[in-house]
């Protein structure tokens, strides 16, 4: 203290001497202050927020646990009806051995537990469900068996970014809370209207990345091996629903954020062609900063065939929406049912460029396993490589950040940052020069599909932003004429398995770039599981990690050596559609699931 006491002594002593320079240290001071003020009381005001936000948590938790006391005799024979398929569950409800109020009590008490467990994925839980499926049941006589929706009395799960009156639609950031929506998602409404029920909503990833960090509900991460990420950023939902925490589960996609957790935790799932549903209550974090991309709806479950039961029952739904810009387009049966006719496929099981990171040989084993099994049922399968796929991926990297990061960069303002956005925070700062050095220096050892320093935010005017649309349409049709004779396409929905939640945040994007490739063209495309990672697998990896470092592959070693301790974990393939062709999806998925199901209980 009397150091410091020295020290401002000396620094009066000066000030009394030089009077413009008191003025300068004097305004210096204050503008300082004020700076430490300003950050000081931002802190408070989302310490003040998320302290709010888990108190009323904890409140609706409580409330939650007292209203199921009811059941506390019935517990174990409810929780075995959350083991049931969809179909089964319908069936019940049709039969009247189970009511939609017993339904949705048991999918409570599951959810219940897996979140007293902790990595639920779990927002809040829905107040209004017990009400709305006491009201079903009381009513089932305006709603004969031959004319309920498939998904009539049966409880769904609804991701945070679906936004629904009185809740919160956080997007993982704390200055969102406490900021409850004042109407219903379209999705949301027609789901209630076709007699699903909402009963909790799950959490997505800080600011849509692809980790599973949550600062408000907690970290989630894989079921399947709890050092392995979820993918994101609808993670909430695929760690609920592997957990069978929930038959069904609703959300959205803008660059993969519904196929890449699926893959990872072992779910199938399809995205939506944009407008085929209507967007309107989705929040879109990224609206004023992504050009190119829309926020897509996108459903997630354990099979195709419950994937199936949603998109007929809220294409159906949709065909009533006033919105005139959604394409009237009801679920065609003839094209998802046409089992006899044979389609032209085309598959590939990676992007041979050196600026596009490669996939591992789990991933390439999956995309064989799915050609195989659709040579065997008859259809005409060849090789496709996509179009100038290094022209795609910098169009990816420049379409996520059109604005320099602006919009990101207010979103994170103050927030604990998880690596992934600090990553990113990092490399907007940056100067242009310093990220063409970075570049530079990544491409000579090794690093290519890491040289897109520059790329991010690199569209810095209106010219840029016209350039960049008119390339992307040029891209777009270059794509349609090169798929023009192809039905489908088989191919990976990312670089690998599930990575550790050890792996660096610059291994994430170009694995990324496998599922967005689909939403920057706008293709509807979905995910279907083919097993596991097995020990060749991981030797394979092993035996390309030596071989890419002796040939200079820095970066494509470094993630041959990331599949170390992959083995056990989920793999999946992506199915991919022409434009408002989703039956043909969800029919080559099914075709794909059903013969690779046989063919375990074969080996079996």
């Amino acid at each position: 203290m009397d150091i410091v006491g020295a020290h401002l002594a000396m620094i009066v002593s000066f000030l009394r001497q030089h009077t413009n320079s008191k003025i300068i240290v004097t305004c210096g001071l204050s503008a300082l202050i004020i700076r430490f003020l300003r950050l000081y009381y931002q802190k408070q005001r989302l310490s003040r927020n998320l302290h709010q936000k888990k108190q009323y948590l904890e409140k609706s938790v409580s409330s939650l646990r007292s209203a199921l006391e009811v059941v506390k005799d019935t517990k174990d024979e409810l929780l075995a009806l959350t083991e049931l398929d969809l179909c089964d569950l319908r069936k019940r409800i049709d039969d009247e051995t189970v009511t939609p109020l017993q339904l949705v009590q048991a999918y409570q008490l599951k959810a219940l537990s897996l979140y007293d467990k902790g990595n639920s994925g779990i927002c809040e839980f829905v107040r209004d469900a017990y009400n709305e499926a006491r009201e079903l049941h009381s009513q089932k006589e305006m709603h004969p068996t031959d004319s309920r929706s498939p998904l009539y009395g049966i409880p769904v799960s609804i991701e945070e970014s679906l936004m629904l009156r009185g809740y919160d639609s956080t997007g993982g950031l704390i200055k969102r809370c406490n900021k409850s929506a004042s109407y219903n998602c379209e999705i949301v409404q027609d789901l209630r209207n076709e007699g699903a029920i909402p009963f909790v909503i799950t959490a997505s990833s800080q600011a849509l990345s692809i980790d599973g960090s949550n600062n408000i509900f907690g970290d989630m991460v894989n079921p399947h091996n709890p050092k392995h990420i979820t993918g994101g950023s609808s993670c909430g939902e695929a760690v609920l629903l592997a957990q069978r925490g929930s038959p069904v589960g609703i959300g959205s996609d803008m660059s993969g954020s519904i196929r890449i957790p699926a893959a990872f935790c072992g779910l199938a799932s399809l995205k939506l062609t944009y407008r085929r549903l209507c967007p309107r209550g989705v929040v879109d974090l990224f609206s004023q900063s992504a050009v190119g991309f829309h926020q897509c709806p996108g459903f997630m479950s354990r099979k195709v065939d419950n994937l199936v039961a949603v998109t007929r029952t809220l294409l159906k739904s949709q065909q009533k929406s006033k919105d005139a810009l959604i394409v009237p387009m009801p679920f065609d049966e003839s094209l998802f049912g046409s089992k006899d006719e044979t389609l032209s496929i085309g598959f590939y099981d990676t992007f041979i460029h050196p600026d596009v990171m490669h996939t591992v040989p789990a991933i390439r084993e999956s995309v064989n396993q799915a050609v195989a099994a659709l040579v065997k049922a008859g259809h005409r399968v060849s090789r496709f490589d996509p179009p100038d796929v290094d022209v795609a991926y910098r169009l990816f990297l420049s379409a996520i950040l059109a604005d320099g990061g602006c919009e990101l960069r207010s979103l994170l303002a103050h927030e604990p940052l998880c690596a992934q956005m600090r990553m990113f925070s990092m490399t907007l700062c940056m100067p242009y020069w310093m990220r063409a050095a970075g570049d530079f220096f990544l491409s000579l050892i090794g690093c290519r599909p890491l040289a897109f320093l520059r790329t991010l935010g690199s569209l810095r005017s209106a010219k840029d932003v016209i350039d960049f649309n008119k390339a992307l349409e040029v891209y777009r049709e270059d794509f349609r004429n090169n798929a023009l004779s192809l039905d489908a396409i088989i191919c990976p929905v990312s670089a690998y398995p599930a990575p550790p939640c050890s792996a660096s945040p610059s291994l994430i994007l170009p694995s990324a770039f496998y599922a967005a490739l689909y939403n920057l063209l706008d293709y509807p495309a979905g995910t279907v599981p083919t097993g596991f990672v097995d020990r060749v697998d991981v030797m394979e990896a092993t035996k390309a990690a030596i071989n890419q470092r002796l040939d200079g592959e820095l970066f494509q070693s470094r993630v041959s050596v990331m599949q170390k301790d992959s083995e056990g974990l989920p793999v999946a393939v992506q199915v991919v559609g022409k434009p408002f062709r989703e039956e043909v999806v969800l029919r080559v998925m099914h075709q794909i699931e059903t013969a690779l199901n046989q063919s375990t209980t074969n080996q079996t």
